[in-house]
C-alpha cells in the first residue's frame, strides 16, 4: 500500500522494509506475486529505478519461491529498465539482467543435484516434439528452458513467448547473454534432451543466419552490380556471433558434429583476402582459440578428415592459415585496393613504413631493428601477443566497440604464426606423448604376459589385442593428422623462415620444422620427414646453392610443385637473396669448379645448428633421409673451412690453397662449438639401432663416393668431411664393429686407390686408426677367445697388399710395426696374415718401403718367435729368405741371412716342443685330409714335419748361395754349413738323402 501513494519519501522507506522481509525469508509465493506487480507500476512510473533493481535481485537470489509468470514478469522489469534513458540505470539493469539469468540457471543446476539421487523414469521424447514439450522438465528447468529459448527468439528478432511486456532488445545484448550461458552451464546442454534440442533446432540455425552478411561480403566490390545491396558485415555482431561459436565448439562439439563442421568452413573464409581486415583478425584470433586445444584439433581429424564425404576441415585450417600468411605478403595491408599506388599506404590506420626505409632502419649505426618478416620488400612487424600455448584474443574481447577498430599492422601475422606454432607444438607433444603411452604399455604387457600365472593369461591376451585395435585406431589418427597438415604447414613455415629477419622468431619456426620432421620421421611417414628435413637444409645453405642433393631426390617433387590451397596456386618459394641478414663467413662453395665465393649469413649458421640438433636428437628416425643431412652439413663444413684432424674430429683449420673464407668473428667463435657438436653428433651414432646406424654409414660411404668423383683429375683438396665422420662413427661404435665393419672398410679401401694423394692419405689413415682401434678395444668376449673377430679386423690390412701407392703401402706397415709393438703377444692366428704383409713387399718397391718392412720382420725375429703358433715358422722362414733376394740393397740381404741363422739357432734351442706341437698339427691335417678324401699337400713330403721346417731352412740358404751378388753367395756358403754342422744332428737318416741331393 504504502508504494501505493507514489510518493518518493513513503516508497523508499516501503521498498526498504520490503527488501528486510525478504532477506529474513518470510515471503510467500503470493507475497511474491503482489510484491512484482507492485514494482511493476513504479517502473511503469519511472520510480526509484534503482531501488527497483535492487529489491529485484534481493526478491530472486535470497528464495526460490517466485516461478513461472512471476519471474517472467521480474525478468521483464529489468530488460525494461535496460531501455531507459537514463545511463546508470541502464548499466546497472544490464549487470542485474545478466546476474539474474545466471540465478534461474543456477537454481537449475541445484535441482538436478537435488534429485540426482532419485532415479528418473526417462520420458520418452517423441523426435519431432513440439518446442513447447516442457511438460517433463523440474519447475525450474522449466523456467530456464522459457527463458534461454525466448533469448533465441530476441536474438532472432521474433516476438518472445514467455518474457511477456518485452518493448525493445539488442541482438548485441541478446548474444552476449546467450554466450555467456552456453560458457557458464554447458552441462545443462549436456545433460537434458530439451536443451541440447534448443542447441541444435534454435541457437545454430540462428548463428548461420546471423553470419550472412559476412559470408557475401566482398571488399571493394561495387554494390551496384547486384539488386539488392549486400549488408556490411557489422563488428559488434561479427565479434560476437565469433565468440558464441567458440564456445560452442568448444563445449558442445560431441552434440554438434555437422554444425560445427559449418562454422568451421564459415571460420576459414573469414580469413579469404577479399574480407575486411578487422574481420580477419578476429576470425584469426578464434583459430588460434583452437589451436591451442590439440584434442580438440584431434577430433575435428576423425569427425571429418577421416571420413569419406566430409570436408577436410582440419586440412582446411592448417592450409588456410597458410595461403593467409602468404596473402598478407603479397597483398598491401591497406583497407582499399584502388588506392594502393598513394604514397606510404597511410590509408589503412596504421602508418606502413614503406619497404624502402624498412630495410634502411639497421644502417644508422645503433638503431635496433624490430623484429619482422621481410619478404619481397613487404615488412611486417612481429608483435608479441601471447604466452606460447594461451590464445589471449584482443578484438574477440572488445564488447565496447561499436565501430570496427584498426588492427596494428602485423598483429593478424603475428596471431597467424602464434597459431602454426601452437598447433605444431599441440599435435606433437599429444602424439609423442600418445605414442610413449602405447611403447609403455606394449612393454609392461609383454613383461606381464611373460609372469607365470595360467588364469590371467586369456585376459593378458584379450587386452593386448585390445591394445592393438586401440593403436591401430590411434595410428591411423595420428597419420591422418600429420597428412592433413603438413603441406599447409611446411608452406607457411618455410616462407616465415625466408622471411624472418629476428632470430627468436627463426628459432621457432626451426624448432615447429624440427618437431615435425622428428614426428614423421616416428611416425614412419617418409616423405613428409624429408620435406621438413629439405626445408631445415635448404635454410641452412646460402641462396641458390647448388646443392645437387637436395634437387635431385625427393625434393625437387616439392620445392619445384605448387600445391594448390583452397584453389589458390601457391609456389613454395626458395629463399630471396635480399633478406637483411647479417653475412657472417664468405668461402668456396664445394663444386668440381667452383664460381666465386659464397656467403653465409647467421640464419644460416642458425639453421644448421637446428640440423644438428635433428641429427643428434632424432638419429633413429632419419632413416635414408642422413643422405640430405650430412650432404647439407658437409657442404657447410667445407664452406666454413673445417678441415679432418685426428680420430675423425672436424677442427677449423686453414687450407693451403690461398684465403678463400672469410669468417667474421661471430663465427669464429662459432666454429669450435659446431665442430664439437659435430663431434658429438656421431658420437651418439652409438645409441642408435642397428638400422638406423646402417641407414648413417650407407650415407657417408655415398657421400665419399661423391667427394671421390669430384676428386678425380685434379690434384685439389678434396672434401674429407664423409672420410673423417665414417673414421668417428667406426671408432665409437667398436663393441659392435662386426655388423659395420665390412661396408666401412670396403669403402676405405676404395678411397685407398683414389689417385687423389690427400684423399688417399686420409682413406689409410681412417683405415689404419680404425684397425688399431679394433685390436686394442676391450671386446666381450676378448679377442683372444673370439678368433673370428679377430681375423675379420686384420683382413682389410691384408688387402691393402694389393694397391700399388707406396704411401699407402707404407701407412700399411707402419700400421704392422705398431701393432706388432703393442698387440704382438696376443696375435695367435693373426701371424699368416701380418707375416703376409711383409712379405708382399715386391723387389721393385723403393728402399724405404723394403727397409719398413724389413725393420718388422727383425722385430718378430728377435722378439715374437716363441709366441707364435709353431706352423708360422715356416712362413717367418719364407719371407726371410725373400729378403735375402731383393737386390736394392746389399745390407739387408747379409742381415736376413743372419736372421735365418738365428733361427736355425731358435729351432734347436726349443727343438721338442716346436717337434711336439708340429706332429700334433701333421696329425689333425692328416684327419682333416682323409676325411676330405684330399691328399696332403707339404714340401719335402715323406720327411716328419720337423724336418721339413729345416729343409725349407737349408734350402732357401741354398738358394742364396747362387745369388748373383758375390758378398751374398759367400755368406749364405758359409752360413748354411755352419747350420749343418751345427744343428745337422738333429736330422733323420732320410732326410739326410734329401738335403744332400735337393739341397747341396
Amino acid at each position: 500500500m504504502g508504494c501505493g501513494t507514489k510518493e518518493p519519501k513513503i516508497t523508499q522507506l516501503c521498498l526498504a522494509a520490503i527488501q528486510r522481509l525478504m532477506s529474513h525469508e518470510v515471503v510467500s509465493e503470493t507475497a511474491a506475486g503482489n510484491i512484482i506487480n507492485m514494482l511493476w507500476q513504479l517502473m511503469e512510473n519511472s520510480l526509484e529505478e534503482l531501488k527497483l533493481l535492487q529489491t529485484v535481485l534481493v526478491l530472486l537470489t535470497t528464495n526460490t519461491v517466485v516461478h513461472d509468470e512471476a519471474l517472467s514478469k521480474a525478468i521483464v522489469l529489468c530488460f525494461r529498465l535496460h531501455f531507459t534513458k537514463d545511463n546508470i540505470t541502464n548499466n546497472t539493469a544490464a549487470a542485474t539482467v545478466r546476474q539474474v539469468v545466471t540465478v534461474v540457471f543456477e537454481r537449475m543446476v541445484a535441482e538436478d543435484e537435488r534429485h540426482r539421487d532419485i532415479i528418473e523414469q526417462p520420458v520418452l521424447v517423441q523426435a519431432n516434439s513440439n518446442r513447447r514439450s516442457v511438460s517433463t522438465l523440474k519447475p525450474c528447468a522449466k523456467d530456464a528452458y522459457m527463458l534461454f529459448q525466448d533469448l533465441c527468439q530476441l536474438v532472432n528478432a521474433d516476438a518472445p513467448y514467455w518474457l511477456v511486456g518485452m518493448t525493445e532488445m539488442t541482438r548485441t545484448f541478446g548474444l552476449e547473454l546467450l554466450e555467456s550461458v552456453l560458457n557458464d552451464f554447458p552441462q545443462v546442454f549436456l545433460q537434458h534432451q530439451e536443451f541440447s534440442f534448443l542447441l541444435k533446432e534454435r541457437v545454430c540455425p540462428l548463428v548461420i543466419k546471423l553470419f550472412s552478411p559476412n559470408i557475401k561480403f566482398r571488399q571493394g566490390s561495387s554494390s551496384s552490380s547486384s539488386p539488392a545491396p549486400v549488408e556490411k558485415p557489422y563488428f559488434p555482431i561479427c565479434m560476437r556471433l565469433l565468440r558464441v561459436v567458440s564456445v560452442l565448439i568448444k563445449q558442445f562439439y560431441s552434440l554438434l558434429v555437422t554444425e560445427c563442421e559449418i562454422f568451421l568452413s564459415l571460420l576459414v573464409k573469414f580469413l579469404d583476402a577479399d574480407k575486411p581486415q578487422w574481420l580477419r583478425a578476429v576470425a584469426v584470433e578464434s583459430i588460434h582459440r583452437l589451436c591451442v586445444q590439440p584434442q580438440l584439433l584431434r577430433s575435428f581429424c576423425q569427425s571429418y578428415d577421416m571420413k569419406q564425404h566430409s570436408t577436410k576441415v582440419f586440412r582446411d585450417i592448417v592450409n588456410a592459415l597458410g595461403s593467409f600468411i602468404q596473402s598478407l605478403f603479397l597483398v598491401p595491408p591497406t583497407g582499399n585496393p584502388a588506392t594502393t599506388n598513394q604514397a606510404g599506404n597511410n590509408n589503412s590506420g596504421g602508418t606502413v613504413s614503406a619497404p624502402a626505409n624498412s630495410g634502411m632502419l639497421g644502417i644508422g649505426g645503433g638503431v635496433t631493428l624490430l623484429p619482422a618478416f621481410e619478404y619481397r620488400g613487404t615488412w611486417i612487424p612481429i608483435l608479441t601477443i601471447t604466452v606460447q600455448g594461451s590464445a589471449k584474443a584482443t578484438y574477440l574481447e572488445m564488447l565496447d566497440k561499436v565501430e570496427p577498430p584498426t588492427i596494428p599492422e602485423g598483429y593478424a601475422m603475428s596471431v597467424a604464426f602464434h597459431c602454426l606454432l601452437d598447433l605444431v607444438r599441440g599435435i606433437t607433444s599429444m602424439i609423442e606423448g600418445e605414442l610413449g603411452e602405447v611403447e609403455t604399455e606394449c612393454q609392461t604387457t609383454t613383461e606381464a604376459a611373460s609372469s607365470p600365472t595360467q588364469s590371467s593369461e586369456e585376459q593378458e591376451l584379450q587386452s593386448t589385442s585390445d591394445q592393438m585395435d586401440k593403436e591401430i585406431v590411434n595410428r591411423a589418427v595420428w597419420e591422418e593428422m600429420v597428412n592433413a597438415c603438413w603441406c599447409g604447414l611446411l608452406a607457411a613455415l618455410s616462407l616465415l623462415l625466408d622471411a624472418s629477419t629476428d632470430e627468436a622468431a627463426t628459432e621457432n619456426i626451426l624448432k615447429a620444422e624440427l618437431t615435425m620432421a622428428a614426428l614423421c620421421g616416428r611416425l614412419g611417414l617418409v616423405t613428409s620427414r624429408d620435406a621438413f628435413i629439405t626445408a631445415i637444409c635448404k635454410g641452412s645453405l646460402p641462396p641458390h646453392y647448388a646443392l645437387t642433393i637436395l634437387n635431385t631426390t625427393t625434393a625437387a617433387t616439392l620445392s619445384n610443385k605448387s600445391y594448390s590451397i583452397q584453389g589458390q596456386s601457391v609456389m613454395m618459394i626458395s629463399p630471396s637473396s635480399e633478406s637483411h641478414q647479417q653475412v657472417v663467413a664468405v668461402g668456396q662453395p664445394l663444386a668440381v669448379q667452383p664460381q666465386g665465393t659464397v656467403m653465409l649469413t647467421s640464419k644460416n649458421i642458425q639453421c644448421m645448428r637446428t640440423l644438428l640438433n635433428l641429427a643428434h636428437c632424432h638419429g633413429a628416425v632419419l632413416g635414408t633421409s642422413w643422405q640430405l643431412v650430412l650432404a647439407t652439413l658437409q657442404h657447410l663444413v667445407w664452406i666454413l673451412g673445417l678441415k679432418p684432424s685426428s680420430g675423425g674430429a672436424l677442427k677449423p683449420g686453414r687450407a693451403v690453397d690461398g684465403p678463400s673464407t672469410v669468417l667474421t668473428t661471430a663465427v669464429m667463435t662459432d666454429l669450435p662449438v659446431i665442430s664439437n657438436i659435430l663431434s658429438r653428433l656421431f658420437e651418439s651414432s652409438q645409441y642408435l639401432d642397428d638400422v638406423s646406424l646402417h641407414h648413417l654409414i650407407n650415407a657417408l660411404c655415398s657421400l665419399s663416393l661423391e667427394a671421390m668423383d669430384m676428386a678425380y683429375g685434379n690434384n685439389k683438396e678434396p672434401s674429407l668431411f664423409a672420410v673423417a665422420k665414417l673414421l668417428e662413427t667406426g671408432l665409437v661404435n667398436m663393441h659392435r664393429i662386426e655388423i659395420l665393419w665390412r661396408p666401412l672398410t670396403g669403402h676405405l679401401l676404395e678411397v685407398c686407390q683414389h689417385p687423389n694423394s690427400r684423399m688417399r692419405e686420409w682413406g689409410a689413415e681412417a683405415l689404419t686408426s680404425l684397425i688399431k682401434a679394433g685390436l686394442t678395444f676391450n671386446h666381450d668376449p676378448p679377442l683372444s677367445q673370439n678368433q673370428r673377430l679377430q681375423l675379420l679386423l686384420l683382413n682389410p690390412l691384408k688387402e691393402m697388399s694389393s694397391i700399388n701407392h707406396p704411401d699407402i703401402r707404407l701407412k700399411q706397415l707402419e700400421c704392422v710395426l705398431q701393432i706388432l709393438q703393442s698387440q704382438g703377444d696376443s696375435l695367435g692366428p693373426g701371424w699368416p696374415l701380418v707375416l703376409g704383409v711383409m712379405g708382399a713387399i715386391r723387389n721393385d718397391q723403393g728402399e724405404s718401403l723394403i727397409r719398413t718392412a724389413f725393420q718388422c720382420l727383425q722385430l718378430v725375429v728377435t722378439d715374437f718367435l716363441p709366441t707364435m703358433p709353431c706352423t708360422c715358422l715356416q712362413i717367418v722362414v719364407d719371407v726371410a729368405g725373400s729378403f735375402g733376394l731383393h737386390n736394392q740393397e746389399l745390407n739387408i740381404s747379409l742381415t736376413s741371412i743372419g736372421l735365418l741363422w738365428n733361427i736355425s739357432d731358435y729351432f734347436f734351442q726349443r727343438g721338442e716342443t716346436i717337434e711336439k706341437e708340429l706332429n700334433k698339427e701333421e696329425a689333425a691335417q692328416q684327419k682333416q685330409a682323409e676325411e676330405k678324401g684330399v691328399i696332403l699337400h707339404r714340401p719335402f713330403h715323406p720327411a716328419p714335419p720337423f724336418d721339413c721346417l729345416w729343409l725349407c731352412l737349408y734350402a732357401k740358404l741354398g738358394e742364396l748361395c747362387v745369388d748373383p751378388r758375390p758378398a751374398v753367395r759367400k755368406s749364405a756358403g758359409q752360413t748354411l754349413f755352419s747350420t749343418i754342422g751345427a744343428h745337422g744332428t738333429l736330422l733323420q737318416h732320410s732326410t739326410w738323402h734329401t738335403v744332400i741331393w735337393k739341397v747341396l
